[in-house]
């Protein structure tokens, strides 16, 4: 649930801002319907949000488009049937006995085989040929800023970054990426090169999400600290835009507010905190950007930062002298 966002939209801070997202593997399953982004949270940025979504099951794709066909939404959104990879062509996409868990990376049943679960859902039913291109080429001619952009292509996450090196460097500004411990898929990348790939481009890890752990077949037991061996979670990157020796040529005062936004959508309510008072501190003389009492509004309704004392945030008591010399 967002924080700061509906007081700033209540007020008008919004209306001079288009946010855009961009979810590749946008299949929705009913165990994650969570990934719903036009219905968790997002849509209060309508009319003035835009959803692209990219999926290799065409099926999924057309029944999502008939879904918002049929529904009186006010954004822009549509699924687009092509895999993104990292160059584009045709690929072998591998069939899975459970839709969630098809890639472009085989199963590696000498690891999958030894997990309780993993095995059956990860099981290689069939192969079929795919077309594949990259965000880069895609988004190449189009007029869209991806600001957000959310991975699920089941170990393939790296490949997809690495295909849309301008768009990272140009544009996105908040990525949430599933990240993998353990080789699923044969010969797919890791968390660690993920993160290693994100840091170079200048993004900042901020937290993982719900953790999924594997638990060995045949094998019933575990201790409390250890619930089984770590096998996939989402990872969580900001360009820090408040850091002040980091992304300068996107350190504007809209990507700023856009960036603190997502924060707040995703949960991040400290750095939106400072995000927002960093802007209000640095832009404020712009009435856009002087948000002290849509900041304060939004503490004030809250009952744990009620409870955790308002005026003892130091951030908060700096902008209140700010709106009271």
């Amino acid at each position: 649930m967002s924080f700061f966002v509906p007081i700033l939209k209540q007020r008008g801070y919004l209306d001079k801002i288009h946010l855009t997202l961009c979810i590749v593997g946008s299949r929705q399953l009913d165990e994650f319907i969570q990934f719903d982004y036009s219905q968790n949270g997002w849509h209060i940025f309508a009319p003035n949000l835009t959803i692209y979504g990219f999926d290799a099951d065409s099926e999924a794709c057309d029944r999502r488009n008939q879904e918002l066909a049929n529904q009186p939404i006010n954004w822009e959104e549509k699924h687009i049937p092509l895999a993104v990879w990292n160059q584009t062509g045709k690929a072998t996409l591998y069939i899975t006995k459970h839709p969630g868990c098809c890639s472009l990376y085989p199963p590696n049943t000498a690891v999958v085989d030894r997990f309780h679960e993993y095995s059956e859902r990860h099981k290689l039913i069939d192969t079929i040929e795919v077309e594949t291109t990259t965000l880069d080429e895609y988004f190449k001619d189009k007029n869209d800023n991806i600001d957000f952009l959310q991975l699920d292509v089941q170990g393939g996450e790296l490949n997809v970054l690495q295909g849309a090196t301008q768009l990272l460097k140009q544009q996105v500004l908040a990525i949430e990426a599933e990240v993998n411990f353990i080789e699923l898929y044969q010969n797919q990348p890791f968390f660690s090169d993920v993160d290693t790939f994100l840091r170079k481009q200048e993004f900042t890890l901020f937290d993982f999400g719900k953790r999924w752990y594997a638990q060995r077949q045949d094998v019933p037991m575990h201790s409390r600290q250890h619930i089984g061996q770590l096998a996939w979670t989402d990872a969580f990157y900001f360009r820090d835009l408040v850091r002040l020796d980091q992304n300068l040529r996107l350190k504007t005062p809209q990507n700023i507010l856009k960036s603190a936004c997502i924060a707040d959508l995703l949960n991040f309510y400290d750095y939106a905190l400072e995000a927002f008072g960093y802007l209000t501190l640095k832009y404020g003389e712009d009435p856009q950007y002087h948000l002290i009492d849509c900041i304060i509004e939004a503490l004030e309704q809250n009952p744990s930062a009620t409870q955790y004392g308002i005026d003892s945030i130091p951030l908060v008591a700096k902008l209140k002298k700010l709106a009271h010399p």
